[in-house]
């Protein structure tokens, strides 16, 4: 998706998160119920099957995670929470979720088992990740953040690390938790990691962040290449919360630090083994792609046309599409390149569209599978103003193939 068009996108879903986190007493109610997985929504695959979370909105609010075995296509409910579900993971048969419970203030972590649905909490705090012996989490306390480590058969947690509220989680790789604090007297933001397993977080890097940036900084994905670590950050900036971000290189040999690209406008970095890829805003066409092994930066093209996407996931780049008439299509190309492999219909899915409503359509990856939701927006509602209403989302599951496997909404 070219970059002004997911910028709208991007507006829309975080005015409609804003609104979600309204307590639901502020909410607008209505006696229809309607029932929506959203994009933005949790959701994970383990051994085959997808968990997603379905989200009930009418006089009440609730929020219901499934299980859908994606070989048979049946789709069983797991639990139904009164409070939003923000994160999931699975261990050792039981999945891990985290809620904001409104009435106390605080996010909670519970579990429920996959075979009973016997449901337990397990803590106040937002879990962050699941290793083979402990779970890790972090607690806000005022403006203080704490990351604790606790066994699973044990109640009592060890105090890892405080920070302050700019202390924020990144992400997981190889074992590996990465962590970035920004400090604002000094201006200074940190990457720290922290090796499964261990207590002590580590510094990997500091930057020192100009003082006249708007927004508060932070690091907003890591990823590792040939050895070497990459690293975006930036902030998220006026009214429509739009990311602007740096990314940077810290060489593994030799410890020093370049920048790559000066200027990002999506806070997720798009890679490959080869390579990572960005796009400007000089061209709706023309895209960049940064050679990991040679240090080089080369172009490509490739024209988006009205709202069809753009998805870089890995070795391939998939175009999704409605026509406005009767189907899906689904294009793919080898990332990175102009069209080479190119395949017009991938896949093509059936699906009747009515002219008084807008579609939009776009690929995600998800363990093995490939994941085609279909957006149904009706921007003549006035009740709902400019941002439209969500009709329906319809999501296909794929293989790597392209076949259809099954769908769910």
């Amino acid at each position: 998706m070219n970059t002004i068009t997911k910028r709208i996108r991007n507006f829309i879903i975080i005015l409609l998160i804003t609104v979600f986190f309204l307590p639901n007493n502020a909410m607008i109610t209505s006696a229809a119920t309607n029932k929506t997985v959203y994009e933005y929504s949790p959701m994970l695959e383990d051994k085959g099957d997808i968990y997603y979370i379905q989200r009930v909105e009418g006089d009440v609010y609730s929020y219901d995670i499934y299980q859908l075995e994606v070989a048979t296509g049946n789709k069983t409910r797991l639990l139904t929470s009164k409070n939003d579900i923000l994160g999931m993971m699975i261990h050792n048969n039981s999945l891990y979720y985290t809620c904001y419970n409104g009435e106390k203030d605080t996010y909670q972590t519970s579990t429920v088992s996959i075979d009973t649905k016997e449901q337990k909490t397990i803590c106040d705090g937002y879990f962050l990740y699941l290793d083979d012996s402990s779970i890790y989490y972090t607690v806000m306390n005022g403006e203080e953040s704490k990351l604790y480590k606790r066994n699973y058969e044990s109640a009592e947690a060890t105090l890892i690390f405080t920070g302050n509220e700019n202390f924020n989680f990144v992400k997981a790789i190889d074992n590996t938790l990465y962590f970035s604090q920004f400090k604002e007297g000094s201006s200074q933001l940190t990457l720290y990691t922290l090796m499964s397993g261990q207590t002590k977080l580590s510094v990997l890097t500091t930057d020192k962040i100009a003082s006249d940036e708007p927004g508060i900084p932070k690091v907003s994905d890591v990823v590792k290449l040939n050895g070497d670590i990459y690293y975006q950050y930036g902030t998220y900036q006026g009214s429509g919360n739009y990311w602007y971000g740096t990314l940077k290189k810290l060489d593994s040999n030799t410890n020093k630090k370049s920048v790559i690209v000066k200027q990002l406008y999506e806070d997720r970095i798009y890679y490959n083994e080869k390579g990572i890829f960005n796009n400007g805003t000089e061209s709706s066409e023309k895209r960049y792609i940064y050679n990991v092994m040679t240090g080089k930066t080369s172009t490509y093209s490739y024209k988006t046309t009205g709202t069809e996407s753009f998805n870089i996931l890995g070795d391939k780049t998939y175009c999704a599409k409605a026509d406005g008439k009767e189907s899906i299509r689904v294009s793919r190309f080898t990332s990175g390149t102009n069209k080479k492999g190119f395949i017009k219909s991938f896949i093509t899915i059936s699906y009747k569209q009515n002219k008084k409503y807008d579609y939009y359509a776009s690929v995600k990856k998800l363990g093995d599978y490939l994941l085609i939701p279909v957006t149904c927006m009706d921007y003549n509602d006035a009740s709902y103003g400019w941002r439209g209403r969500y009709v329906g989302i319809t999501w296909y599951v794929a293989d790597s193939t392209g076949k259809i496997l099954t769908q769910f909404k």
